[in-house]
């Protein structure tokens, strides 16, 4: 006999209806080493739904939207109902607490839908297994603190000194407790000796490391350990995640983590967050509308969902090892919060004033782009990628500057074509010296009589010095053919160089060149219809990155094929509270080109620059808005017809799927939720509702006091001002004087064991129809 936990997703419904599985013949990687005869218990939306047993493997298509010829056949021994698979599952006595247990069974594995459960002497036979009576505690505590243990209970045993080290992995058993192998080991490998970090040592890494979740876990542990001794713990993926993996860096790729790793850090297994198919399916409506927002009650999650929809995007439209955290290191995310005092000068482009002297007191005004302008002119540029020369165009940004450089003299081509054939710029100047470490006045120093224009030969000290000093990578340089015209583009990939291997022209700089354009090129046009001058290296301000996409564009030779395209990457624009900002006066005439059927194809003249602009087709918009929020006017009817909208609502499932529904076994959050919310609705509207996300990550009894007090009732004082008789109704008369004032509860136990705040607690859901 051996057991199985199925991971089956929401996209493919008709598995569990079917009660197959659809991965192919016999053999493959999906199936996890699967025979017929194997108990599965088959997970579905992150709860067990019920117990299977593996019957045939099938050939031939499933009648299903895959490829896969081929699937596993199951039949039906029993069913459950309300056994999460975090929370219930992963706490049975008779199951081993191994990686496959507290790590896999809840995220997604890569090519892996089943995962084999080793059990312990004593399990039942799969029919009889209950997870309800069957389910232990687990306990992060000092050795010597007194609790209630139970047969199969986990003790993780911290000593007690400040530092709050972690000694051994126990399990009660006859009595007494014995080392828990299993887990004891799972931690020696997840953790080098020298790696073996404190509890304090965690969270000041928690910190550094800027992973918000573990760090509320590890404060909690903190204060529980120094109050009571102890902190039971909801689940085994959380002990894992927060203490048994050590410093374990968040918000970065395994990539970078396995080029970055530092002591102590983890390198992460093939395991990733189990998959959210609200999220994914939002992400496929990108390729319906870029422009998406996201709208509901506070708490619903709405800005976390936004990094996770970017993840399923970039999975599955750019690259598969792509995800949010590779898309905001490259720079391709930018967030921004709208508020009434926002304005299209901040957004799209404006009149500026800038301090011209150290002192402040010289003004002057100049022309900025905006947020979202900036981050048009760098999605744009994917748009000229070939896959020969992608890693340079990477290298372009919003705020390159253009130079016009001179390669040689005109009446000769031999450093022109010395340069283009060695991928570089080269000047002539102080060929005896290697000016790496020479500021401008070192320069102009140097120059002295190697000049036409005396002892202060000024304007050839800023050609050099620009060269040396002022350009720098990702610039674009425009190589001189005469007064109008150019007659190479490239972009500068390296820094200043002194190359002693050429007799001349020695100072040099590390150029991609554009060859594949139809040279020469105008820009007369471009720059202000201003003609070029003979000047070795200057600055063309009149011209705009903008304008260097437009010239690639228009004079390539050749279209972008289809591998070109596969190099475009998408850019995200996340805007929270986008409905508190006056939308007409931020996006002013840009509301029209944000529409999917006129990026990239219709221009218009800003006002300030007097530039066209254009919003390119691969820049995505995720808005989020909050409906609970009444002090903005009704949403922009022209917003409303260029966004798909998509609702989140308060889900209080979520927290029994994938957290901690019952806070010291005394409160449950998912029956509060849901009668807290029913009230709402009666007595105000479903935009005003609780969203799960306030009750999520609540470890504690100390946990929810202070969420129940400084957040919860807060809110519904700002929802029901003034209104104290229907806030009572909401959550009692416990909680609120006559006057609406707050009454703070004690949290100490009487003599049956509950305080008086779970008490009244409990009353807000007792006997609630739903609740049940």
């Amino acid at each position: 006999m051996r057991i199985f936990l199925g991971k089956f997703s929401t996209k493919y419904p008709e598995q569990i209806e079917k009660k197959m599985y659809a991965a192919g013949p016999e053999g493959g990687s999906w199936y996890g080493g699967l025979e017929p005869g194997d108990y599965v218990f088959p997970a579905y939306d992150g709860m067990i739904i019920g117990l299977w047993r593996a019957k045939e493997y099938v050939q031939g298509n499933a009648d299903m939207e895959r490829r896969e010829q081929g699937y596993l056949q199951f039949e039906d021994i029993k069913k459950f109902d309300g056994v999460s698979v975090s929370n219930n599952f992963t706490k049975y006595k008779y199951f081993e607490h191994d990686l496959n247990l507290v790590n896999k069974v809840t995220k997604s594995v890569k090519n892996l839908g089943f995962i084999r459960i080793k059990e312990r002497e004593g399990c039942p036979k799969p029919e009889d297994i209950d997870f309800i009576s069957g389910s232990i505690n687990i306990y992060i505590a000092y050795d010597n603190t007194s609790i209630k243990f139970k047969e199969g209970d986990i003790r993780v045993t911290i000593d007690n000194s400040e530092d709050m080290r972690l000694v051994s992995i126990d399990r009660f058993e006859d009595d007494k407790f014995v080392l828990y192998k299993e887990l004891n080991e799972l931690y020696e490998d997840r953790n080098a000796e020298d790696g073996k970090y404190t509890i304090r040592e965690l969270y000041d890494y928690s910190i550094q490391d800027q992973a918000v979740k573990k760090r509320k876990f590890l404060t909690t542990l903190i204060d529980e350990l120094e109050t009571k001794g102890y902190l039971k713990v909801s689940n085994a993926i959380k002990l894992y995640d927060n203490l048994l993996v050590g410093r374990k860096r968040s918000g970065t790729s395994k990539t970078s983590q396995s080029s970055d790793a530092v002591k102590g850090q983890i390198i992460a297994d093939d395991t990733v967050e189990e998959e959210n198919e609200q999220h994914e399916e939002i992400a496929s409506l990108i390729n319906f509308n870029p422009n998406i927002i996201l709208y509901g009650p506070p708490g619903t999650g709405k800005t976390y969902a936004t990094q996770n929809i970017i993840d399923y995007y970039e999975k599955k439209s750019y690259k598969s090892n792509s995800n949010y955290a590779v898309a905001e290191a490259e720079g391709r995310v930018k967030s921004v919060t709208f508020h009434q005092s926002y304005s299209y000068e901040e957004f799209i482009e404006g009149i500026r004033p800038v301090l011209n002297d150290a002192e402040g007191s010289n003004v002057g005004y100049q022309l900025e782009n905006g947020l979202f302008k900036e981050h048009c002119i760098n999605a744009e540029k994917e748009l000229i990628k070939r896959k020969n020369n992608a890693e340079h165009v990477d290298m372009i940004h919003s705020e390159s500057s253009i130079w016009k450089v001179s390669l040689g003299e005109r009446k000769s081509d031999d450093i022109f074509n010395e340069c283009i054939k060695s991928n570089d710029i080269a000047i002539g100047w102080l060929e005896d010296n290697d000016l790496s470490d020479m500021d401008y006045d070192d320069i102009l120093a140097a120059l002295g009589d190697e000049s036409d224009y005396g002892n202060k030969p000024t304007q050839n000290a800023n050609t050099v010095n620009a060269f040396v000093n002022d350009m720098t990578i990702g610039d674009i340089v425009f190589v001189y053919d005469g007064q109008q015209t150019i007659r190479m583009v490239g972009v500068i990939t390296g820094g200043y160089r002194y190359d002693t291997k050429y007799t001349s022209y020695k100072q040099r700089r590390e150029v991609q060149w554009f060859k594949d354009l139809t040279y020469p090129i105008n820009i007369h046009a471009y720059n202000g219809y201003k003609n070029l001058t003979m000047k070795t290296v200057y600055q063309l301000n009149r011209v705009s990155i903008p304008d260097v996409l437009e010239i690639i564009t228009l004079n390539s030779k050749e279209k972008q094929s289809f591998d070109d395209k596969k190099e475009i990457k998408p850019y995200y624009m996340i805007v929270d509270e986008i409905n508190r900002g006056n939308i007409a006066k931020i996006f002013g005439e840009l509301i029209t080109l944000i529409e999917q059927d006129k990026r990239g194809r219709l221009k218009v003249v800003l006002p300030y620059s007097k530039k066209e602009f254009t919003v390119p087709a691969n820049l995505i918009i995720i808005g989020t808005m909050n409906t609970a929020d009444r002090s903005i006017a009704a949403i922009d009817t022209a917003l409303r017809r260029r966004f798909t909208f998509v609702e989140v609502e308060p889900d209080a499932s979520v927290i029994a799927r994938y957290d901690n529904p019952v806070v010291n076994d005394t409160i449950d959050l998912v029956k509060l939720l849901n009668a807290m919310n029913e009230k709402i609705m009666a007595y105000y509207d479903r935009d005003h509702r609780v969203g799960h996300a306030y009750f999520m990550g609540i470890e504690s009894l100390g946990n929810f006091y202070q969420t129940w007090y400084y957040k919860i009732l807060p809110l519904l004082s700002e929802y029901f001002y003034n209104d104290v008789e229907t806030m009572r109704a909401v959550v009692g008369k416990a909680f609120y004087d006559d006057n609406g004032n707050i009454l703070k509860l004690s949290k100490t136990p009487d003599a049956d064991g509950l305080s008086p705040f779970e008490k009244q607690i409990q009353n807000v859901y007792k006997g609630f129809d739903n609740a049940e």
